[in-house]
């Protein structure tokens, strides 16, 4: 056993060993708030034959799988040597800067302003209030050169405390390994409420900016320790000491969440832990807003292992220079939504009623969704980049896309359920989890699709080839109700499925009715309406947003009627035949005849790992 003492002494010589080679120094400094700009200055070391040293941002962070060309927030960039004389240097890029040493420079200091007036998961934001810094969006970094160790020192904090999970020297200096940790761990600066506690041999920080009640944030940081030790127990180790949940309480934060390395930063637009019932989002229907903060928290904080341990072997190490492409986000996100559902369950803050009501939600979603008929889960994880989460021009993609998140949940859904359904229990999808870190954990490199599968096969003595095939790389349908089934689940049908239905949403646009949305291959679909298109009358009724509802509920399954619309500046005339409502809305609850079997594997499914232990 070695004393406290003694360790800390070890650290330290270890750490300063690490350090005594040549190191990237960043200096941050906070300058007039009002402005919002942040000032880099990054120093590196140069030698006589260095005939130039180029210097590039980010155009994309990890987690965020879009193109965001972080350098459009630069400005004033400049170069100069150790002695303040300066370099001459040119942009050879829209993200890079060269620079040209001069004779007998033994560094080369480059300095530049950043922009920062965003909250969001994948900018920065400095104002009078606080100092949000996204590494990606700030710190530039000297190419071929990201594996050197860094030193970070911010100036300006004029009585502002940081928090961050990188490792701290003092209150304003922190070290990092190489480049990819920098900005891997954002920093929040600023009169924060925080609460500290220890879990699983590991310290865990709550900073939270914008809430001002401090009973809120020691109540929900007393939730985490249940989630973290949780996921701790099931994963079998912690692997980091320390471990910062960084909160934005703020109305125009919306919600967002980013993994980081040994971090996370997460927004909400209500206080922390209220408990007002969520609006206008289906997927959390029936929920309240503190389910939201308990599940964005389970999800991030799973990420801890997959995807920033456990990971697509294309991710990581990162070009930033443009799109890394991998058919595994369904794996490194669907899974990470599947558990951080799961956990809130199996620890009790989620009850069994909001599990069902949440999955329920899910399926809803899924059924009524296009995109996965024509993007298979793989296929959808390599095309993000043209999803660009939905923001933007979007093409088709509101067809053709299905998002990897409550795609790959419920495919990790199915897998575990087949696993200890097929196994009696004795195999589980946490232990393919286990086994995938144990194999391929960080720092060894990532896992190939192939060695996903053939872990799967080793762990569970399953065969997964016809899986693979329909579900994964096919277009299938996945038979959800089948394998809720294994667990004494009943999946209801809500919808009536005897009614007409149109396939057609609208939304009111400079006092007319608009087409909103055209459901695929539904009667609006095959009669040729599209988006944008103005309904005016409806078998010569005139259409409103009050009545257009009234009007459609006059036909029956296979009535014809005409519609009187206008495109392009144009009158025409639409034929439609009313089709059939689809099932689309569901109910799920604990079956009153499940078997033993089901019950049973239902029990170990739910069962908490710390309270087993």
């Amino acid at each position: 056993m070695i004393f406290p003492r003694v360790l800390w002494l070890l650290s330290g010589i270890l750490a300063g060993a690490a350090f005594a080679q040549p190191r990237h120094e960043y200096l941050l400094t906070l300058e007039n708030p009002k402005e919002h700009f942040l000032k880099v200055t990054l120093t590196v070391s140069t030698s006589a034959k260095s005939g130039f040293v180029d210097f590039a941002l980010p155009a994309w962070a990890p987690g965020a799988y879009q193109i965001a060309n972080y350098a459009k927030f630069v400005q004033e960039f400049s170069a100069c040597n150790e002695r303040r004389e300066s370099c001459a240097f040119q942009k050879v890029d829209k993200q890079t800067w060269r620079v040209f040493p001069r004779t007998g420079s033994k560094e080369i200091k480059v300095s530049y302003r950043i922009f920062a007036n965003i909250l969001s998961d994948v900018e920065s934001e400095f104002n009078e209030e606080h100092a949000q810094v996204f590494g990606p969006q700030v710190f530039m970094y000297a190419i071929h050169q990201k594996e050197k160790p860094v030193r970070l020192r911010v100036e300006g904090l004029h009585g502002w405390r940081i928090a961050t999970s990188l490792e701290a020297q003092n209150d304003s200096t922190f070290f990092a390994p190489n480049y990819d940790e920098l900005i891997d761990a954002p920093l929040e600066i600023g009169n924060f409420l925080e609460a500290q506690f220890e879990a699983e041999g590991a310290t865990f920080r709550l900073a939270v900016h914008g809430e001002e009640k401090s009973g809120r944030v020691n109540e929900f940081a007393k939730k985490l320790k249940k989630i973290v030790t949780e996921q701790i127990r099931m994963m079998g180790s912690m692997p980091a000491r320390q471990y910062v949940f960084i909160w934005h309480v703020d109305p125009r934060a919306e919600y967002y969440g980013l993994e980081h390395f040994n971090s996370t930063s997460i927004g909400m637009p209500h206080g922390l832990g209220d408990y007002g019932s969520v609006e206008g989002w289906d997927l959390y229907a029936g929920l309240a807003n503190q389910d939201i903060d308990l599940e964005y928290a389970a999800h991030e904080f799973f990420h801890l292992w997959n995807v920033k341990r456990i990971r697509p072997i294309e991710l990581g190490p990162f070009d930033y220079t443009r799109e890394v492409y991998t058919t595994g986000l369904w794996i490194a996100e669907g899974f990470t939504d599947y558990y951080g559902y799961l956990t809130l369950v199996r620890c009790g803050l989620w009850s069994p009623t909001k599990w069902l009501r949440l999955y329920a939600n899910i399926i809803s979603g899924y059924r009524k969704a296009s995109g996965w008929k024509f993007r298979g889960p793989s296929a959808n994880s390599l095309d993000v980049w043209l999803w660009n989460y939905g923001e933007g021009e979007q093409g088709n993609l509101s067809r053709t896309f299905f998002s990897y998140y409550p795609g790959g949940n419920l495919v990790g859904l199915c897998m575990d359920l087949r696993i200890r359904h097929e196994t009696q229990n004795r195999h589980s999808l946490d232990e393919v989890m286990r086994a995938l870190l144990q194999r391929f954990g960080y720092p060894k490199p990532g896992f190939t699709e192939e060695q996903f599968w053939q872990t799967v096969s080793d762990v569970t003595k399953l065969q997964w080839e016809d899986f693979r095939r329909r579900y994964i790389e096919g277009t299938e349908a996945l038979p959800l109700e089948q394998y809720l089934s294994f667990a004494g689940i009943d999946v209801k049908v809500l919808s009536d499925t005897t009614a007409a239905r149109l396939g057609l949403s609208v939304r009111e646009k400079n006092g007319a009715v608009e087409v909103a949305e055209v459901e695929f291959n539904s009667s609006a679909d095959a009669a040729g309406l599209e988006l944008g298109d103005k309904l005016v009358a409806m078998d010569g009724a005139e259409v409103t947003m009050e009545n257009w509802q009234d009007l459609l509920r006059r036909y029956e399954v296979g009535s014809n009627l005409e519609f009187l619309i206008i495109r392009n500046q144009r009158i025409k005339q639409l034929k439609v035949r009313m089709g059939r409502q689809t099932a689309i809305d569901f109910d799920l609850s604990l079956a009153g005849t499940a078997t033993e079997a089901a019950e049973r594997l239902r029990e170990w499914w739910w069962r908490s790992h710390a309270a087993a232990q």
